[in-house]
């Protein structure tokens, strides 16, 4: 697992390299790392020319006068490794692998080849592709970490960071791979530093928003309570009077059948109302039930209404619309109480 994330975390700040500084590599203003076989030589790239700064052991650290003699150190490092040492190989693949190119290489990398991925610099590109066999070649160019090992140390040492490898090829090609150290151009890590902040406001968005959420729909239904607090308490004021004076129990009966329990019906409604959905008002006259709220699917409601014995013919008394961020449907309903 480990060994799977550093590959993919060496990968992924390989890619922060734009291809347009590779291409251009020549022309632009670098220090040169040439290896040799017992030493290095620095030189000063500028303008497609190099100017020789001296040679130096891996275990040289006049390097670091060298380099603070500079009157202005170039952004850029490259290491130009000795010929011979840069490997290459053609490898197909599924066609589908061009997607995700640098993974699917990575993974298979001690397959394809006597290393593991974080042993090597390399860089995987597109040579040719079979659209009929559904496959792609790929040409695979590497250079073990061993022979650059002791120059990149060096480097270091000098507080230089080197952005790429130099290497020829059999047929004496150049070719360039970007180092996993390399360190994006200040426009790109711009870019990267805003979309993380806009990644962590998304989080923190998607941990308040619910609670955000919730509040308003509790607010909701304390209104909807305080809204019928004065027909509960008339109610429990009744309840008290026949208490008080001995009505016959069958009065009370008849009358909450005529004029419905109000607590009976807050606590059915109450069960019926899922939670993604809240009430805005609640009317209970005669035995006719009046519901007004927001759900995301209204017609859950009526199926709920209708499933539930002390309550029929429950219908839409207003068409149901939108609302305005479109996530919900304002709804009327109108029901009558079961006798």
């Amino acid at each position: 697992m480990l060994r799977e994330f550093v590959l993919w975390w060496a990968r992924q700040m390989q890619a922060l390299v734009p291809q347009r500084l590779l291409a251009n590599a020549d022309r632009m203003a670098a220090l040169v790392a040439t290896i040799g076989r017992r030493h290095v030589t620095m030189s000063l790239r500028q303008g497609g020319r190099e100017t020789a700064l001296g040679e130096y052991r891996p275990d040289d650290d006049s390097l670091l006068s060298a380099i603070a003699e500079l009157r202005r150190r170039p952004r850029h490092v490259i290491i130009r490794a000795e010929p011979g040492t840069l490997l290459e190989r053609p490898v197909d693949l599924p066609l589908a692998a061009e997607q995700d190119l640098d993974r699917v290489v990575g993974y298979e990398m001690d397959r394809l080849t006597p290393f593991a991925a974080s042993d090597v610099v390399w860089h995987a590109s597109v040579a040719k592709r079979d659209a009929a066999q559904r496959q792609v070649r790929v040409r695979l160019s590497l250079v073990p970490r061993r022979a650059l090992q002791p120059y990149l140390d060096l480097l270091l040492r000098a507080g230089l960071e080197p952005t790429w490898v130099e290497a020829s090829a059999a047929d004496g090609t150049l070719r360039r791979i970007a180092l996993a150290a390399s360190r994006p151009d200040p426009a790109r890590r711009r870019t990267i530093t805003a979309l993380a902040g806009v990644v962590a406001a998304l989080a923190i968005a998607a941990i308040i928003i619910p609670f955000i959420v919730q509040a308003l729909a509790g607010a909701a239904t304390e209104r909807a309570i305080n809204l019928l607090a004065p027909k509960v308490a008339q109610v429990e004021s009744l309840r008290q009077h026949i208490a008080a004076n001995a009505v016959d129990a069958d009065a009370l009966t008849a009358e909450q059948a005529h004029v419905g329990d109000a607590l009976q019906v807050l606590a059915a409604v109450t069960d019926i109302v899922p939670d993604d959905s809240y009430l805005t008002e609640l009317t209970l006259h005669q035995g006719k039930l009046g519901l007004s709220g927001q759900s995301p699917a209204a017609a859950r409601l009526i199926l709920a209404l209708s499933a539930d014995p002390a309550f029929r013919n429950p219908a839409f008394a207003a068409p149901v619309t939108r609302t305005q961020d479109g996530h919900a449907e304002l709804f009327v309903i109108h029901a009558e109480l079961a006798p």
